[in-house]
């Protein structure tokens, strides 16, 4: 049976969790956490864009939701693939 989804801090964000876009669909995978681990302050995260490949920069302050199955941002498709790459 699969494990009930629910949310959970930035730093239990499961490892290549599943990003969803403001609509819900899946629009890559989170590569890395962005923050200060001991200062508990979440910046963002990394997502490779299953469309371009492409690694682009989520801020936290789009990411409305981390649960223990996926990651969900307010953002558009089309405004995560307009994202600057990130380096």
């Amino acid at each position: 049976m699969e494990e009930e989804e629910r949310e959970v801090a930035w730093l239990a964000m499961p490892e290549k969790a599943p990003v969803m876009d403001e609509a819900g669909d899946e629009i890559g995978r989170a590569e890395e956490l962005l923050g200060d681990k001991a200062g508990d302050i979440f910046h963002g995260i990394v997502v490779k864009l299953a469309r371009s490949g492409h690694k682009v920069e989520v801020r936290a302050d789009r990411i409305p939701k981390i649960t223990t199955q996926r990651v969900y941002t307010d953002l558009a498709a089309d405004e995560l693939e307009q994202l600057p790459e990130y380096r």
